[in-house]
C-alpha cells in the first residue's frame, strides 16, 4: 500500500459529507440554533440550512471586527431574546454556536449560560462548536456536539428494557435482523434520537437498560450517559464481515443477557446466508471493475476493502484521513496481505492536484467518487442506516445499482444542499 497518513494542510473538497455539527444538533427536539460569527463564516451554513430546510430553526449572530477585538459576550444574551421573540413557539432546547475564533476571544460561557438559564430557566441552553482547528483533540466537533445532544437526557424515575443506539446519525433501517435481536434479548423498544418530536419524550431514552454505541463520535457521550444516568454501554462499529457480525451479535448478547448462555439467535443463520449470497450476485455483476472505499461513506474503511477483497472484488485504493483504532487490524492486513492497494488521504494538501484520477471506477462514497473522478459512485455516507447482515445485503444492492449507469455527481453533490 503506497504512501503514508500525513497531517498537513488540510483540504475540504465539495464531496465531503452531508452531516456537520449543526444538522447534528438539529437532532434535537424542540431545538433552535444561533450561530455568532463572522459574516463570512457564516454564509456557507446559512445557504445550507436553507437547502435541507433548516431555515426556520437556525439563526445568526454576525459579529464585527470591532466585536471580536472588544468581546462579543455582551451581544449574545440580546440576539438570544430577539431570535425567541421571533419564534411563534417557544424552543425547549437553544445552541449557541460559536466558531473557531472563540477560542482565541475566550469567551466566558459558564458566565453565559448562566444569565441565559436565568433569563429563561424553561429552555435548556447549551455551547456548540464549529471549530477545525480542535479535530485532532479528544472532543472535536462531531463529539461534542453529540455530548450536548445526550446531556439533554435526564435522570429518569425507574429503568424499563428498551436499548438505545448511540452514535449513528440515521435510525438503523427497519429491515434489520437487529430489531428481532433485540427484542430477543428482551428489550421493549429499540430507540435512536430521530424518532422523537419532544424533550419529553426524548426522556424515554434515559429510562433504557443498555446503550450500543454504533459510531465512534458517540463513545464519550455513552461514557458520559455511563456516569451521570448510570446506563452502561458496549461499542459495535458497524462492520460488513459476515464473520465479524457473527462475532458482534455473540457479544451483544453477552453484554445483554449476561446470565443467558449463547445458543445462537433463530434467524441469523439464514439472515448470513442470505448476505453472502448477495454479495457473489454483487461479485458477478461488478465483476473486476476497479473499486474505491471512502472513509466518508463507512466507519471501517480498511475493514470494508479487506472483506471485498476477501469475497474477490477488485479494490485499488482506499480513501481515509486517518485510521481508527478499531480499524487499525484490517489497515494491517491489507499492508501485508495486499499492498497494492493504495492509500489516499482525501484532506492531502495535495489532493487538490486531481492527479490520481480513475474514471473507470466504482466509488463507495462521494469524496472518493469526486477525487477519483469515478464514472459509478454508491452514495452512502455514515454507514446510513447499516447494521448487521442486512447492513451487507443493502450495500450490496446499492453496488449493484451503482454500476447500471454512470452517476451525475455534480448533481449528487448539489443535491445534499451543503455540508452544514
Amino acid at each position: 500500500m503506497s504512501g503514508c497518513l500525513e497531517h498537513t494542510l488540510h483540504y475540504s473538497s465539495p464531496g465531503h459529507g452531508d452531516w456537520g455539527v449543526v444538522r447534528v444538533g438539529m437532532l434535537a427536539p424542540e431545538s433552535v440554533q444561533l450561530f455568532v460569527c463572522p459574516a463570512a463564516c457564516g454564509r456557507h451554513g446559512a445557504l445550507g440550512a436553507m437547502k435541507q430546510g433548516f431555515k426556520n430553526r437556525l439563526f445568526y449572530l454576525y459579529v464585527t471586527q470591532s466585536d471580536i477585538i472588544e468581546g462579543y459576550d455582551p451581544l449574545i444574551p440580546d440576539a438570544v431574546d430577539e431570535v425567541l421573540a421571533a419564534l411563534s413557539v417557544e424552543p425547549r432546547v437553544f445552541f449557541v454556536f460559536v466558531s473557531c475564533l472563540d477560542d482565541l476571544v475566550g469567551t466566558d460561557h459558564e458566565a453565559l449560560l448562566a444569565l441565559l438559564f436565568e433569563r429563561h430557566p424553561k429552555i435548556q441552553f447549551r455551547i456548540g462548536r464549529m471549530n477545525p482547528i480542535s479535530l485532532g483533540s479528544k472532543t472535536p466537533p462531531p463529539v461534542s456536539i453529540q455530548n450536548n445532544l445526550y446531556s439533554l437526557l435526564e435522570p429518569a424515575d425507574g429503568q424499563d428494557d428498551g436499548i438505545n443506539s448511540f452514535g449513528n446519525l440515521d435510525r438503523i433501517a427497519d429491515s434489520s435482523e437487529l430489531y428481532a435481536f433485540t427484542r430477543a434479548c428482551g428489550a421493549k423498544e429499540f430507540r435512536h434520537i430521530s424518532q422523537y418530536q419532544t424533550l419529553a419524550a426524548y426522556q424515554d431514552m434515559a429510562k433504557s437498560r443498555a446503550n450500543l454505541v454504533l459510531l465512534p463520535s458517540g463513545l464519550q457521550a455513552a461514557r458520559q450517559v455511563r456516569e451521570r444516568l448510570g446506563i452502561p454501554f458496549l461499542f459495535v462499529p458497524i462492520t460488513y464481515d459476515p464473520e465479524e457480525i457473527a462475532a458482534d451479535y455473540r457479544r451483544m448478547w453477552e453484554f445483554l443477557m449476561p446470565e443467558e448462555e449463547w445458543n445462537g439467535f433463530p434467524g441469523l443463520l439464514e439472515a448470513r446466508k442470505e448476505a453472502e449470497e448477495e454479495i457473489q450476485r454483487a461479485r458477478e455483476r461488478i465483476g473486476s471493475l476497479p473499486i474505491i472505499v471512502d472513509a466518508s461513506a463507512v466507519t471501517q474503511p480498511f475493514g470494508l476493502a479487506k472483506m471485498l477483497i476477501s469475497y474477490g472484488f477488485h479494490v485499488v485504493r482506499v480513501e481515509a484521513q486517518e485510521c481508527a483504532s478499531f480499524d487499525k487490524e484490517h489497515l494491517e492486513w491489507l499492508l501485508k496481505e495486499h499492498p497494492e492497494v493504495e492509500l489516499s488521504q482525501p484532506e492531502h494538501h495535495r489532493a487538490v492536484l486531481f492527479d490520481r484520477r480513475i474514471e473507470e471506477s466504482l466509488a463507495i462514497g462521494v469524496e472518493g467518487a469526486y477525487l477519483s473522478g469515478s464514472r459509478y459512485v454508491a452514495d452512502l455516507f455514515n454507514d446510513e442506516g447499516m447494521f448487521g447482515y442486512d447492513g451487507v445485503k443493502r450495500l450490496m444492492r446499492l453496488l449493484t445499482e451503482a454500476v447500471k449507469a454512470p452517476t451525475d455527481l455534480k448533481a449528487l453533490i448539489n443535491d445534499y444542499g451543503l455540508v452544514i
